[in-house]
């Protein structure tokens, strides 16, 4: 790897540009800071993850990849990086790579593959689907600097808006709940969401004040005390803020605006960052809430699913 890794890291800043370096959503899971050598190599996390996987050679360099991640679940893996040079394509390289991470993860006793691949990329979702691969949702990158974001009203009308309180401590469970009631565990990435991700325990607390990190969370109720909405705001040192936002499929329509604006007021009162947001596609109306606040959609990510047969 510390012969290869230079070839791999160009091939992917030539395949994917822009893409790469995009906040939070870094195609090498880690970053890629200046030259590449075997120092980074060791030190640095993000090349022994690429270090998993494969690479095809022709006429002595690499000129395709495909990096295979693992997950907390023993038997749950992870494709990145799917890049072949532009030189060598419709040549089934991509297909060739595919099928010999499918026989890694069956060898290694894994039952299941997870992938991300661009929207409009047609020509690689019609080779995951012709290798079995089934589409699981769109999820949407929002994104906007800290200086465009912009506040809008809490209610398109005169109607009064719902109490927004912060989100009580003990309610962790039902916030898991509701979150993945408004988006499947298996939009999320690298890792559905863990069951505890809304619990703040002490020890949370301490870790996230050590690390820079920052999280608050708010949300509605219904008469009966039930949790309807939801919105957090999170970040750390040097990274964007993440907005979430769920909303109960009951209550769908009535408290997307009042939470997303409640979350942008609370932007005035943290350290200036930019916002990012990972929201499923198919909710247009928070895409236009989202659109009225100045955030603009980076790109839409299909997630697709391979079971792995025995």
């Amino acid at each position: 790897m510390a012969h290869d890794l230079p070839q791999i890291v160009e091939l992917l800043r030539l395949v994917f540009g822009e893409a790469l370096e995009a906040d939070g959503h870094n195609m090498l899971g880690e970053g890629v800071p200046g030259p590449v050598n075997e120092l980074y190599y060791r030190f640095y996390p993000f090349a022994q993850r690429l270090s998993n996987g494969f690479v095809w050679q022709a006429d002595g360099r690499i000129v395709a990849n495909a990096t295979l991640l693992t997950t907390r679940a023993w038997d749950r893996f992870l494709v990145a990086n799917v890049a072949v040079h532009p030189t060598y394509r419709r040549q089934g390289i991509a297909r060739n790579l595919m099928q010999a991470i499918t026989t890694s993860v069956r060898q290694r006793g894994g039952r299941e593959i997870l992938l991300q691949v661009v929207k409009d990329n047609q020509s690689a979702i019609d080779l995951y689907l012709a290798l079995g691969y089934t589409p699981l949702g769109n999820m949407t990158t929002w994104y906007a600097t800290g200086a465009r974001v912009r506040p809008i009203p809490e209610t398109a009308t005169d109607e009064t808006a719902p109490a927004i309180v912060q989100l009580p401590e003990r309610r962790w469970r039902e916030a898991y709940e509701l979150d993945t009631a408004h988006v499947h565990p298996d939009l999320n990435w690298p890792e559905p969401l863990q069951r505890d991700a809304y619990r703040r325990s002490w020890w949370q607390k301490g870790l996230d004040f050590m690390n820079g990190r920052h999280f608050e969370g708010w949300s509605t109720m219904d008469n009966r005390d039930r949790l309807t909405g939801l919105v957090t705001l999170s970040g750390e040192w040097g990274r964007s803020y993440l907005l979430t936002l769920r909303v109960h499929p009951e209550w769908t329509g009535a408290l997307e605006r009042p939470l997303l604006a409640k979350a942008l007021r609370r932007l005035n009162y943290v350290p200036r960052r930019n916002v990012r947001v990972d929201h499923p596609e198919t909710d247009q109306l928070t895409g236009h809430l989202l659109q009225e606040a100045h955030f603009t959609s980076q790109r839409t990510l299909t997630h697709m699913r391979l079971a792995i047969s025995r």
